[in-house]
């Protein structure tokens, strides 16, 4: 690889995105964690999550050209109405707290995060469409728009989908222990394909922060299986979102690093 080509890949994210995105994700953080350690607190916790979750979709919405541009109007529609679903499902629970717990408001809850997980799937395979139609039409341009590869993109678009499904599956019928194993699979083909994606993210953002984005993958996906162990009871979820309140600080954590990393090569 060229140092040209190297310099080009640097400066493909906006560093203001990943404060944004930092922000966003360390809002989500506080509100899931706040959900386990001070239910007192719920109606901001749940605010929050909302509040987070729309703060990450803006920061999409920063990079909209370059998304565009790589990926296409319909991946970066979808991307951000999968943020906006998820952040969404908290603003019943903001406005009457004391419906946690109770069976509407819990199927609800898993059918929009499971309505999310699947527009990004979508999504995903919509960037392998065009992925597509770039190699049965190139350019003179010897840096690809689109430098995930089929497998990395297909394993990452099936993960989201199995995710995606068996949340709505958990949320309408009694939940076994196999669904949240099935959840489990899921995100760890997830992981699977970030760390497949590795050498090219580090160019992007640093090894730090995509060491870190591991580790939180692989933190979120721990809680599935702990759910799917006879012994483990979390009826109100609140344990569950406590520790996935973690795996979304050490998201934070590595936006921070990666803008720090933008900031010390060229001005994006």
């Amino acid at each position: 690889m060229s140092q040209a080509a190297s310099g080009a890949e640097v400066v493909q994210v906006n560093r203001k995105s990943l404060w944004v995105a930092a922000f966003g994700l360390l809002l989500l953080s506080i509100g899931a964690v706040g959900m386990g350690w001070f239910p007192g607190y719920d109606r901001f916790n749940f605010t929050l999550q909302a509040l987070g979750s729309l703060a990450v979709a803006v920061a999409l919405l920063i990079e909209w050209r370059t998304h565009v541009e790589r990926r296409g109007w319909a991946a970066l529609v979808l991307f951000i109405l999968a943020i906006i679903t998820y952040g969404a499902l908290w603003v019943p629970y903001a406005i009457n707290p004391a419906s946690l717990g109770t069976t509407e408001a819990t199927q609800l809850g898993f059918f929009m995060s499971g309505f999310a997980s699947i527009c990004a799937s979508i999504g995903t395979f919509v960037v392998m469409r065009r992925k597509e139609s770039h190699l049965e039409h190139p350019t003179s341009s010897v840096d690809p728009q689109i430098k995930a590869t089929f497998m990395q993109l297909l394993l990452f678009g099936l993960g989201t989908l199995l995710h995606g499904v068996d949340l709505i599956w958990v949320g309408e019928e009694d939940s076994n222990l196999g669904q949240f194993s099935l959840l489990a699979i899921a995100v760890v083909m997830i992981m699977i394909a970030v760390i497949s994606f590795e050498s090219h993210l580090t160019a992007q953002v640093g090894r730090p922060a995509v060491i870190i984005t591991i580790a939180a993958i692989a933190l979120y996906a721990m809680v599935f299986v702990l759910d799917s162990l006879p012994s483990w009871i979390d009826e109100q979820w609140r344990l569950t979102t406590g520790i996935h309140g973690f795996s979304y600080a050490l998201g934070a954590v590595a936006c921070g690093l990666a803008a720090v990393h933008k900031a010390r090569g060229p001005m994006s």
